[in-house]
């Protein structure tokens, strides 16, 4: 694996591989039967590695790998910044693809790579997880003072569909998007998976040196306790998603005093701060 610093390696590993595939089917209707083509999303296994060691392997749509990867070392606290990678390599492999981040051990945080026996599947932030020790990893610090108005979040929420470009082709994807603090959506990444979602986003915002206290995170799922902690652990100050948080995801962003909203059939809930 290349070595050279602070060098991102993206190396096509499908050439012309599309994040989505026709399926044919017949749509049943009050008025008939209609033969209807819809693009339904890849989902691939794609292996993360740290200097070319198995780390895990998560099931996600193939497209910003690099982001992914960054993104998820910085999210899970293997690494504490986007430089401390020298390098990101993104392979084919015969199950699926994979992506090895070069890291100089002085920059690996061993005690937060929690060992994982299974796959991790696009719908779970814990499969594979040893120890329940593992499951909640909140950073000690509290997160940046962000300001997060209903009205900048409804703004966000009424953007997200033109920032959506694989979900308008087919209708299943998940979406992060980093907003200003007045709802203007300034960069989104799609997953099949929430999480990789975010960890793409992430990743993105990492790769650019994005002021982490000048927006907020939006998702087009619910709020799970890992959305939090992820967000918490790269030091986003609010998140807002479209249904209401988990008991847990609230508690945990009071702690980390992260601001959290969601959407409501009569507008914008802004939870309150403990």
């Amino acid at each position: 694996m290349s070595r050279r610093s602070n060098n991102i390696v993206a190396l096509k590993a499908r050439p012309g591989a599309a994040t989505s595939r026709p399926a044919r089917g017949v749509l049943h209707t009050l008025g008939g039967e209609v033969p209807t083509v819809w693009q339904v999303p890849e989902e691939v296994p794609v292996a993360l590695l740290f200097n070319s060691q198995n780390y895990a392997v998560m099931m996600a749509t193939p497209a910003d790998l690099e982001d992914f990867a960054v993104g998820f070392a910085l999210a899970e606290g293997i690494v504490a910044r986007a430089s401390d990678i020298g390098g990101v390599l993104v392979l084919p492999t015969a199950e699926g693809l994979a992506v090895d981040l070069a890291v100089a051990e002085a920059h690996l945080n061993r005690g937060r790579m929690a060992r994982r026996s299974l796959e991790g599947r696009a719908g779970c932030g814990l499969c594979g997880i040893e120890d329940i020790r593992d499951a909640i990893r909140m950073p000690g610090h509290c997160v940046p003072d962000v300001p997060l108005s209903a009205q900048a979040v409804a703004r966000a929420y009424a953007e997200l569909p033109r920032n959506q470009p694989m979900n308008e082709v087919n209708r299943t994807v998940h979406a992060a998007a980093w907003c200003s603090v007045d709802g203007e959506i300034l960069l989104a990444r799609e997953d099949v998976g929430r999480h990789n979602a975010l960890d793409k986003l992430i990743g993105a915002l990492a790769r650019t040196d994005t002021a982490m206290a000048r927006g907020f995170v939006l998702m087009s799922s619910r709020c799970s306790f890992e959305l939090v902690q992820k967000c918490a652990i790269a030091g986003i100050g609010a998140l807002a998603t479209v249904s209401a948080p988990t008991a847990l995801a609230l508690t945990l962003a009071r702690q980390a005093h992260l601001k959290l909203a969601a959407l409501s059939q009569r507008g914008v809930m802004i939870f309150e701060e403990d």
